[in-house]
């Protein structure tokens, strides 16, 4: 039996932000490693390895839905500009001396999330061939 011919857009974007999502959770858990690592810090248990997970792959879809809601009506430069500033507004948090602490981890995850968001979520939902 085949499958359909053709993926749907909205299909493509929900599966380029899942993928964009774990691709962002394996970077921020090898961050969270080397930044504990590098500083000591260790008080922040709440952002255990499930949790870096779990909240990088939610994210990342819902990103994908807002990519696939601006590209029908807006268009990617819309969607660059939005992403730049979500990750901006995320790491705009002046409580704490920057790259230290809670601080620290929250900006490299936010940072890595853009990143992400910004490069491999249009590539993976442009591509011809990836969900064929």
């Amino acid at each position: 039996m085949r499958g359909p011919d053709r993926v749907s857009t909205f299909s493509k974007a929900l599966l380029a932000g899942a993928l964009t999502g774990i691709a962002a959770a394996i970077l921020n858990c090898v961050y969270n490693i080397i930044f504990r690592g590098i500083t000591r810090y260790f008080p922040a248990e709440e952002f255990c390895f499930f949790q870096i997970i779990f909240a990088s792959v939610i994210v990342l879809i819902l990103i994908g839905i807002l990519y696939y809601g601006l590209i029908k009506n807006a268009g990617s430069t819309v969607f660059a500009i939005v992403a730049v500033c979500i990750t901006a507004f995320v790491h705009a948090n002046k409580s704490e001396t920057a790259f230290y602490g809670n601080h620290g981890l929250i900006a490299g995850f936010s940072i890595i999330s853009g990143i992400l968001a910004l490069t491999l979520l249009p590539y993976l939902y442009k591509h011809p061939r990836i969900f064929i």
